[in-house]
C-alpha cells in the first residue's frame, strides 16, 4: 500500500512480508496499478541513518526517475535501505526507439552458417543454437513485425532491459532543482546555505553518476537472474523440502543454470548469444575475443611442441649422458671438467637434465618459429576483424546511438554554445587539458623508470649472491636456485607490486586531466595502464636478450661501471635458455595473484561484509542472518562487484599476447602455457561473473574499443624483436655462417632486415587475401538495409523474405492432400496444384 513518507514527502511502496520472503526466489514485485508482475531492472543502496542533505539528493532524483515514467519501490534490512527501480515496458520501448535499438523481425529467419568440414564432429562442441533473424531498428509503431513484441517479458533480454534502465538513469539531470533548492533556501530562511551545491555550479549534468560520485548513492547493480542453484536454496533443499518447493516454484525460468550448463563445460565452445543476451554486448566481445585467441594458439601450440621436441633430442644426441666423465657449467656458462667422485650419479643426471631441457631452445627451427609466430599475429588480428564484423551483424551493435552524458567529474571553466543544440555548455580549453596531459606522461614515464631501477636492483642482488655462492667455479643447483630461479621470481613480484601500486595512482592522473565523456577518460586510462604494463612485464625479458649477452659488448666493466666482479653476462649459447627460464617463471607466477585478486581476497571481503552487517545484539544475530539470507537483494548485495572487468582482463590477455608473439621464438611452449592459463582463466571467469559476482552493468559496444590498434601496434613489435633475437641473441647466425668470424654487426643487421622484410610482405599479402569483412556479412547487410527500408516506407516485411516460409508450407499441403488421395481416403477430391493453391493463400 502507498503511504506518504515523512522525511522525502513522496509516495513509497513498501513491500509487504509476504512479498519480502517472496524476493527469496524471484527478482519480481507485484505493483498496485499493475496487473501482472514486473521485474526489478535496477537496485540503489544508501545507508538510512544518513544526512538530510544527501535525503533531499535522492528525493529530486526519485521525483525525476517517476517522471521519466520509472516505477519506485522502497526496501530497508537494518539500516541498508534498497531503492527498487522497474522500467515498464512502454518505457523501454520508448527508449529502445531513441537508441535505434535493433530486434529480430518475424519470419525473417537466418539460416546459420555451418563450418566447410567436418560438420558430425563440430556439431559436439556446439553450445549455442540460438535461431537468428534479420534485424531491423525498433520502431513502435511497427512493433507487431517483431518477435514476441506481444509477449513483454521475453521481448527485451535481461542485458537489454539492465542496459535501457542505466541509460535512462543517467541521463535524468537534477541541476536545476538543486539550484531551485539553494535559491529557496536563501531567500525563505537564514538557513546556512548547502557548499556543496555552489561549489559544482559548473557541472553540466547531476544525474545518478554524480549522485554516485557524492556518496549520495553507495552503490548501484543490477540483480543476478534467480537460479535453483544458489547456496541458498541448496541448503534449503538439504532442510524443509516443503519450503523448498514453495520457493522453488516462484522460478519460472533457470537462465544462469542454463548459461551455467553450456558455458563452464571445458569441451563445448562459448554460447556467445546466451553471454550476450545476459550481460551484454562489451562482456560478450570480450570473451568473443579470448575464444578466438585460444582457438588460433593451437596451430602455434602444434609448432611450437614440434620445435621444442626437435630441439630436446638434438640436445640429447649433443650431449650424452656420460658416467665416465662429469662436466660442470658455471654462472657464466663455461663448461669444466671435474672428477666424478664430486657427485652422486643422481645429481650427474639432474644436471645433464637440465643442460638438456635449457639447451632445447636454441636449435636451427627458431628462425622458422619466428617468422610463423610473426605472421600468425597478423593472421589472428585479420581473422578477429572477420569475428568481430560478424558478431556487430548479428548483434547488430554497430545500429547503436546511445547518448554519452558528460561525465560528472569534469569540470568546465568557460561557457560555450553547444554548436548542436544551442545550449550554453561548460568547457575546458584544450591548453589546460594538453598540460595536464603532459604532466601525466612525467609521470607515467618515471613509473617506468622505477620499473627499470627495480629490475637493476635485482640483478646485482644476483651478482651478489653468485659471488657468495661461488656460482664462477660450479654451477650447482644452490647456484641454479639464486642465479637464475630467484632473480626470476623477485623480478616478477617486483613487476606485481609496482603494478598494483601504479594502477590506483594513475587512475587518479588520468581523472585529473579532466575529460568530458566516459569514453575519452577509458581510452586513455586504458594508454597508460598498458603502457607501464609493457613495460614492467618486457622489460626484464629485454635485458636478458639484448643487455646479457657478452658479445653484444654493453657491459665493459660490469654494471654501473662497478668493475669486473659485477659483470652480469651470458654466453650467446646460454643467453637464450636463460630467457627462456625467466619467461617461463613470469608466465607461470603472474596467474597466482590473480586469482588472489579475482577470487580469494573478494571472498574474505564478502565474508567480512556479511560479519559487519549482521553485528547486531547476539540474541538478533541468527535471526537477522535468516532474514537476509532469504532476501535476494540482500545477497545480491553482499557480493563482490566484478569492477572494471574487460579493462583489467584484457589487459593481461594482451600482455600475454604480446609476450606469446615476441619471445616464443626462444621459448616455443610458451603458446602451449598460454593456451592452459586462457583456457582455465576462461571458465574461472565465466564462473565467478555467473555465481560468485554481482552481474555488472550491461554495456552495448560494437566491439573491443581502443584495444584493436593495440594490438597492430603489437604486431609490428613482434616483427622487430623477433628480427633483433633471431640476428643478435640466438644461434642462427653461427648456425647460418658455418664461420662464426662472420657473425659480426653488419651481418646480423642484414639477417634483421632479410628478416623483417620477409615477414612484412607476408603479413601484407595475408592481410590483401584474408578481407576483414566475409562476403557472406556483406550479403547480409545489403539484405538487411533493404528489408529495413522497405519497413520504414512501408510499413511491412518485403513479400519476398516471407515467400518462402509460405510456398514451404502450401508444398507441404499439397504433398499432404496428394497422399491421401491416392490413399483413396478422398476419391472425388482432385488434389490442388501448388501454384493455385499459393494464389488462394496470398489473396487471403
Amino acid at each position: 500500500m502507498a503511504r506518504g513518507d515523512p522525511e522525502h514527502g513522496i509516495q513509497r511502496y513498501d513491500v509487504p512480508l509476504r512479498e519480502y520472503r517472496m524476493l527469496a526466489a524471484t527478482t519480481e514485485v507485484d505493483y498496485p496499478y499493475f496487473p501482472f508482475r514486473i521485474s526489478i531492472d535496477f537496485v540503489l543502496v544508501h545507508n538510512a541513518a544518513e544526512s538530510q542533505s544527501k535525503g533531499k539528493y535522492r528525493e529530486f532524483f526519485e521525483k525525476a526517475v517517476q517522471k521519466e515514467g520509472l516505477i519506485i519501490r522502497h526496501q530497508q534490512s537494518g539500516q541498508t535501505h534498497f531503492t527498487l527501480i522497474s522500467t515498464p515496458f512502454h518505457r523501454l520501448s520508448r527508449e529502445a526507439e531513441s537508441t535505434q535499438m535493433c530486434f529480430p523481425l518475424k519470419d525473417c529467419e537466418v539460416k546459420p552458417g555451418m563450418p566447410s568440414c567436418c560438420v558430425p564432429l563440430s556439431k559436439i562442441f556446439v553450445t549455442d543454437d540460438t535461431v537468428r533473424f534479420i534485424n531491423a531498428p525498433f520502431q513502435r509503431k511497427h512493433g507487431s513485425l517483431f518477435v514476441n513484441y506481444h509477449d513483454e517479458k521475453s521481448f527485451f533480454t535481461p542485458a537489454q532491459r539492465g542496459c535501457l534502465t542505466y541509460q535512462i538513469l543517467t541521463k535524468i539531470d537534477i541541476s536545476k532543482d538543486l539550484k531551485n533548492e539553494r535559491l529557496g533556501d536563501s531567500q525563505d530562511s537564514e538557513q546556512e546555505p548547502s557548499s556543496s551545491i555552489t561549489s559544482d555550479e559548473q557541472l553540466r549534468r547531476k544525474g545518478l553518476t554524480w549522485l554516485l560520485m557524492r556518496d549520495v548513492y553507495e552503490e548501484a547493480f543490477v540483480l543476478h537472474a534467480p537460479s535453483k542453484e544458489e547456496p541458498y536454496f541448496k541448503e534449503m533443499q538439504n532442510g524443509s523440502l516443503k519450503t523448498y518447493n514453495e520457493f522453488i516454484s516462484e522460478i519460472e525460468h533457470d537462465p544462469r543454470k542454463s548459461l551455467s550448463n553450456a558455458w563452464e563445460r571445458w569441451y563445448k565452445f562459448q554460447p556467445l548469444n546466451k553471454i550476450r543476451d545476459y550481460f551484454g554486448e562489451q562482456i560478450a566481445y570480450y570473451f568473443a575475443w579470448q575464444g578466438t585467441f585460444i582457438t588460433l594458439l593451437w596451430p602455434a601450440v602444434i609448432f611450437g611442441f614440434i620445435v621444442f621436441i626437435y630441439g630436446f633430442i638434438d640436445s640429447i644426441s649433443s650431449s650424452p649422458l656420460d658416467w665416465n666423465h662429469c662436466k660442470v657449467v658455471n654462472f657464466l656458462g663455461k663448461t669444466e671438467n671435474v672428477p666424478c667422485g664430486m657427485r652422486n650419479g643422481v645429481t650427474l643426471f639432474f644436471s645433464m637434465l637440465t643442460q638438456w631441457f635449457m639447451s632445447s631452445f636454441d636449435t636451427k627451427m627458431n628462425a622458422f618459429f619466428a617468422v610463423f609466430m610473426s605472421i600468425w599475429g597478423s593472421v589472428f588480428v585479420q581473422i578477429w576483424k572477420r569475428n568481430n564484423s560478424v558478431l556487430s551483424y548479428q548483434w547488430n551493435s554497430d545500429d547503436f546511438h546511445a547518448i554519452e552524458p558528460d561525465r560528472p567529474e569534469f569540470r568546465g571553466s568557460k561557457m560555450k554554445e553547444d554548436p548542436i543544440t544551442g545550449e550554453d555548455i561548460w568547457i575546458s580549453p584544450a591548453i589546460f587539458r594538453y598540460l595536464k596531459m603532459i604532466g601525466s606522461f612525467f609521470f607515467v614515464s618515471f613509473s617506468m623508470l622505477l620499473v627499470i631501477i627495480s629490475l637493476m636492483l635485482v640483478t646485482l642482488l644476483k651478482i651478489w649472491m653468485v659471488y657468495n655462492f661461488q656460482c664462477n667455479k660450479e654451477y650447482t643447483f644452490n647456484c641454479w636456485l639464486s642465479a637464475a630461479f630467484l632473480p626470476s621470481v623477485l623480478n616478477t613480484l617486483s613487476a606485481m607490486g609496482l603494478g598494483a601500486v601504479y594502477s590506483n595512482l594513475v587512475a587518479r592522473f588520468n581523472a585529473w586531466e579532466n575529460h568530458r565523456t566516459e569514453s575519452e577518460h577509458n581510452n586513455s586510462l586504458i594508454v597508460k595502464i598498458f603502457a607501464f604494463q609493457m613495460v614492467n612485464t618486457y622489460t626484464s625479458l629485454f635485458y636478458v636478450a639484448f643487455v646479457r649477452p657478452e658479445s653484444h659488448g654493453l657491459q665493459p666493466n660490469g654494471l654501473f661501471g662497478l668493475g669486473e666482479e659485477f659483470k652480469d653476462t651470458c654466453l650467446d649459447d646460454t643467453c637464450s635458455s636463460l630467457l627462456a627460464l625467466q619467461l617461463l617463471t613470469h608466465t607461470l607466477i603472474k596467474p597466482v595473484p590473480k586469482f588472489l585478486k579475482d577470487v580469494v581476497i573478494p571472498y574474505f571481503v564478502k565474508l567480512f561484509r556479511l560479519r559487519m552487517y549482521t553485528s547486531r545484539t547476539e540474541a538478533k544475530r541468527v535471526e537477522a542472518e535468516e532474514d537476509d539470507q532469504a532476501n535476494v537483494l540482500v545477497r545480491e548485495w553482499l557480493k563482490p562487484s566484478a569492477g572494471d572487468f574487460v579493462l583489467w582482463e584484457m589487459n593481461e590477455k594482451i600482455i600475454m599476447f604480446g609476450t606469446t608473439m615476441m619471445f616464443a621464438s626462444l621459448f616455443p611452449l610458451s603458446p602451449l602455457l598460454a593456451l592452459i592459463i586462457g583456457f582455465v582463466d576462461m571458465r574461472i571467469d565465466a564462473h565467478r561473473l555467473i555465481w560468485f559476482n554481482r552481474k555488472p552493468i550491461p554495456l552495448i559496444t560494437n566491439g573491443i574499443g581502443i584495444w584493436l590498434p593495440i594490438l597492430t601496434f603489437l604486431q609490428y613489435c613482434a616483427v622487430f624483436t623477433n628480427a633483433f633475437i633471431v640476428a643478435f641473441t640466438s644461434g642462427f647466425c653461427s648456425t647460418f655462417f658455418a664461420d662464426g668470424e662472420y657473425c659480426t654487426v653488419q651481418n646480423r643487421l642484414i639477417i634483421v632486415i632479410v628478416f623483417q622484410n620477409l615477414v612484412f610482405g607476408l603479413k601484407y599479402l595475408l592481410s590483401s587475401v584474408i578481407p576483414s569483412v566475409p562476403a557472406s556479412i556483406k550479403v547480409a547487410l545489403r539484405k538487411k538495409r533493404y528489408v529495413t527500408a522497405h519497413i520504414m516506407e512501408k510499413g511491412d516485411v518485403p513479400h519476398k523474405t516471407r515467400i518462402k516460409k509460405r510456398t514451404r508450407m502450401v508444398k507441404l499441403a499439397w504433398i499432404t492432400s496428394n497422399h491421401k488421395a491416392r490413399r483413396g481416403k478422398r476419391k472425388n477430391d482432385t488434389p490442388t496444384p501448388p501454384k493455385m493453391m499459393m494464389k488462394r493463400l496470398l489473396q487471403d
